[in-house]
């Protein structure tokens, strides 16, 4: 209940009429109690029944405007993220490279190229139907033979049943008996040149001490890169080591007067079946590989003397293609304390290396690489009249060729 005052509450409850005042609220009603907000009219409420009243809710058709939240599409607009499937198709190298090459400055351990690049055939010789052609018919630029044979004498090799047979034959004696020189060495060179590439054969060696099947690099100065193969190394070896070997413009010896030379135990017998025998040859380093092994690995970076390289192909000095070849040879006669023997050769007519296959992979970089000849062998052998007459062992030909050269020996050593 709301009073004006004391007077006020006492006159209206005397008078009890209502001056019937329109009104909103108590302020508009003048001495009069309150507003009834129900009838909007000033009105005396002495018991607070009527002023205390709320207005009837004349149910004011609130039409709640459904707000119609027209839900707005919020066509969330599914954002496709077609994470665009980036298909990578990792298109496979099919990397056809046969020696790795290199990219970057050119400098003592990656040399650069000789311009022209030697001509070196990347094949592999399976002896099913080779060109083997005598060296003094031999033109070096010639690209439509596989090998050349530099023995000395045309019987010094057969081939038979996709297997190359190379002999060393008897040397020759004295009235009393004795041995006057080397046994007869066959060696074929390949038909090309190389720098930097890998090489592989397939060979078995033969089981006599003294004889040395071999295969080898050879420079004109005296780079070389060697595989000796000998029962009876140092007549003290077991017929389970073989040699490799390097030289350096003819030295066998490196820093400190180190050995280029090291036997490893293959742990085999290396004359009693065929065998797998590969050299990696890098610009920066070389490795001999035998039955998929590696077992022995030499960086030039080691070979440094204070003032040169002593690696095949010394940059410093100069840069020379190899010549590739493999043969027997008779390290028996001079060479016995390392090559085993002397051989007894009043036992044998022959002594035979056998090889199975060659395979020749030419680094790209340092050679202008060619197949395998298209030419018959039928054609080759018409082409290349031999002559009857033999060259001697030791003749240099025309063409460059010295007859009988093999492989270097190694030093005696006890």
């Amino acid at each position: 209940m709301r009073l004006t005052s004391v007077v006020t509450f006492a006159l209206a409850t005397l008078v009890g009429v209502s001056t019937a005042a329109s009104c909103k609220t108590d302020n508009d009603c003048a001495g009069i109690t309150c507003c009834n907000l129900s009838t909007s009219q000033c009105v005396n409420d002495p018991k607070g029944t009527i002023c205390d009243i709320p207005p009837k809710t004349t149910k004011k058709s609130t039409t709640t405007k459904k707000t119609t939240t027209t839900k707005k599409a919020t066509t969330t607009k599914k954002t496709t993220t077609t994470t665009k499937k980036t298909t990578t198709t990792t298109k496979k190298t099919t990397t056809t490279t046969t020696t790795a090459t290199p990219t970057g400055t050119y400098g003592p351990l990656h040399p650069s190229p000789m311009n022209p690049k030697p001509t070196c055939r990347s094949y592999t010789e399976n002896f099913i139907n080779p060109v083997i052609i005598e060296a003094d018919n031999w033109k070096p630029t010639s690209t439509s033979v596989d090998m050349v044979n530099i023995s000395g004498s045309k019987s010094a090799y057969k081939v038979s049943d996709g297997i190359l047979t190379l002999r060393m034959l008897p040397p020759t004696f004295n009235s009393a008996g004795k041995q006057t020189s080397e046994g007869v060495a066959a060696t074929i060179d390949m038909a090309f040149e190389m720098q930097y590439g890998n090489i592989e054969i397939r060979v078995k060696a033969n089981p006599v001490g003294g004889a040395v099947s071999t295969f080898n690099t050879m420079s004109a100065s005296g780079d070389e890169i060697d595989i000796e193969i000998s029962p009876q190394f140092f007549q003290s070896y077991p017929p389970t080591y073989f040699e490799s070997n390097y030289f350096s413009k003819g030295r066998m010896y490196g820093p400190n007067n180190k050995d280029h030379e090291y036997y490893p135990n293959l742990g085999f017998n290396t004359s009693a079946d065929f065998h797998v025998y590969r050299v990696e040859w890098y610009p920066d380093h070389l490795t001999w590989i035998v039955d998929g092994k590696t077992v022995r690995t030499l960086n030039k970076a080691d070979t440094y003397s204070g003032t040169e390289y002593l690696y095949p192909m010394e940059v410093s000095i100069c840069i020379e293609v190899s010549r590739l070849e493999i043969g027997i040879w008779d390290a028996g006669y001079q060479n016995y304390g390392w090559g085993g023997g002397p051989i007894n050769w009043h036992n044998y007519k022959e002594l035979d290396a056998q090889f199975d296959y060659i395979k020749v992979e030419c680094n790209p970089e340092y050679n202008h690489v060619i197949g395998p000849r298209t030419s018959t062998s039928k054609a080759v052998a018409a082409a290349a009249k031999n002559t009857d007459d033999e060259p001697n062992v030791g003749e240099k030909l025309p063409n460059g060729v010295v007859i009988g050269h093999h492989a270097s020996p190694g030093s005696a050593k006890h």
